[in-house]
């Protein structure tokens, strides 16, 4: 059984683990797990502790740093979240494989870096069908999809009467009145699962070690500060902050794998100077941090007539935050750059927000640019650690796209009967749920930070395997692609 404990009431030997992995969420845990199945012994630190049922996010990460943005205050957000298990235990499930375009995004895109990733879709197919399976996704394998909402219903109509193809969403959340399903508790989103009927690494046993012949430790309430050298090339030991007991503690390593995200891990890398790294680890190039990507999104509300809120669509709502989507203008000659996104469903978190409302997501992955990007501001939190700052504007393209999509999406709403339609003012530039690109992968040391295997150009044993390695962040939510991808890596060490 994995041991789970807090660090400070730990006494194990560190020299006894053969990969030390930063960071808990869904990158790290498959990482772990799939070391584990090899036989090492592996060590899991994070941050944040262990999460409460029913705990909501904004409380939850309250009690962790936030970051500064471009124009100056320390609002951004440089964490998903900050716990064992990471942001899967809020996230709305949403489960889409990425396609083909996504990673070779550049035949729409033009920026000043590399965009397309160093491998193929089909490189990744066979570890999206094992995250599927472990996941217990709706619709694949053989489960049965999850049932559209009422709002889902009306929103599938309305797209039909448009001739605009509308499609079921693959959720990592076990459908109604199968075993340990969805009893439709809350809205489901930012909050955790009471009932693990939403997956998540701990629900569905990702971290767990027990029939393998590895072993995984957790060990929670460390803060990773840096990475020490031994030498040119090679790591020795990480230096980590326990706030429980203001102590600072090393922990040697054989390998370390990085999986913090994509702003905390290029942050650690910057934080790791040393005489054998002058500009932090992987940073010869000056690409550590760059390519910041958050995806480009944002919300339009539909007012429905009071005649229509006795349908029962315009009640409150239980359930997942979106049960239903379109991908029409994912790929289609009408949207700027030819490259759009998806539109999708989005109930408030809260079953009462949503009364005589209907509510629609669009999103999209933005073009990667170098002056966007992860930096070290000279200010320093109460831990003396300092604080991380965004550096991030979009382009006219992005702005373009994101505008077509926010229109069809509104024609959608329009048609539904809405009287009036609001955009919600867009936030996606402070961080928070997506975060991507700022540890690229490519063969070329020059143009990028870590191989196509997640290993940093001119080092032995440190390795990335989040969401930073995504040369393009993609025009679906990411969750399913970064484990994936993670897997794949992490399949690739010996």
């Amino acid at each position: 059984m994995t041991d789970i404990r807090h660090i400070a009431a730990d006494s194990c030997n560190y020299t006894n683990f053969d990969a030390v992995i930063v960071g808990s969420g869904p990158s790290g845990s498959i990482v772990a797990r799939t070391l584990a199945e090899k036989g090492c012994h592996v060590a899991v630190l994070e941050y944040g502790g262990l999460v409460s049922p029913g705990a909501m996010l904004g409380p939850h990460q309250a009690a962790y740093s936030k970051a500064l943005t471009s124009n100056g205050p320390i609002d951004g957000n440089p964490w998903t979240a900050c716990c064992v298990g990471g942001g899967m235990w809020f996230y709305n499930a949403i489960t889409f494989r990425y396609r083909q375009a996504d990673l070779s995004a550049s035949q729409y895109l033009t920026t000043d870096m590399a965009i397309d990733w160093p491998i193929t879709l089909q490189d990744l197919e066979p570890y999206y069908s094992e995250i599927e399976h472990l996941l217990e996704i709706s619709g694949a394998n053989g489960l049965p999809s999850y049932p559209p909402s009422a709002r889902g219903l009306m929103l599938t109509n309305a797209m039909q009467e448009l001739s605009i193809r509308s499609k079921s969403i693959p959720l990592a959340i076990r459908p109604p009145g199968t075993n340990m399903g969805c009893i439709k508790c809350s809205a489901c989103d930012e909050l955790v699962c009471p009932t693990d009927a939403r997956a998540s690494v701990l629900a569905r046993n990702i971290l767990d070690d027990s029939a393998l012949p590895g072993t995984i430790s957790v060990l929670y309430g460390c803060f990773v500060n840096r990475i020490e050298m031994r030498n040119h090339g090679r790591a020795e030991a990480l230096e980590c902050y326990v706030p429980l007991s203001s102590e600072l503690i090393r922990v040697p390593v054989e390998r370390v794998i990085v999986c913090a995200n994509a702003i905390q891990s290029a942050a650690l890398m910057l934080r790791s100077k040393s005489g054998h790294a002058l500009k932090g680890i992987g940073n010869e190039s000056g690409l550590v941090g760059r390519g910041l990507s958050f995806k480009i999104s944002g919300y339009s509300v539909g007012y429905m007539e009071p005649a229509d809120r006795g349908s029962g669509a315009c009640a409150p709502h239980w359930g997942p935050h979106a049960t239903v989507y379109t991908d029409e203008f994912y790929e289609h000659n009408d949207v700027p750059c030819r490259f759009g996104g998806l539109i999708y469903e989005a109930n408030f978190p809260s079953p009462d927000e949503n009364v005589g409302l209907v509510r629609l997501h669009y999103i999209a992955g933005e073009e990667p640019w170098s002056h966007n990007r992860v930096v070290l501001d000279e200010a320093v939190d109460q831990y003396g650690i300092r604080y991380i700052r965004f550096e991030y504007r979009n382009s006219e393209n992005d702005r373009a796209r994101m505008n077509f999509l926010a229109d069809r999406a509104d024609d959608i709403l329009r048609h539904l009967g809405a009287f009036r339609i609001e955009r919600e003012p867009s936030f996606h530039g402070k961080g928070g749920c997506h975060l991507h690109g700022t540890m690229r992968a490519g063969c070329d040391p020059r143009t990028s930070v870590v191989d196509s295997c997640g290993r940093v150009h001119g080092f032995t044993n440190i390795h990335v395997m989040d969401g930073s390695v995504m040369n393009f962040a993609g025009n679906s939510n990411p969750t399913h692609t970064i484990m994936a991808n993670a897997r794949r890596m992490a399949m690739s060490l010996k």
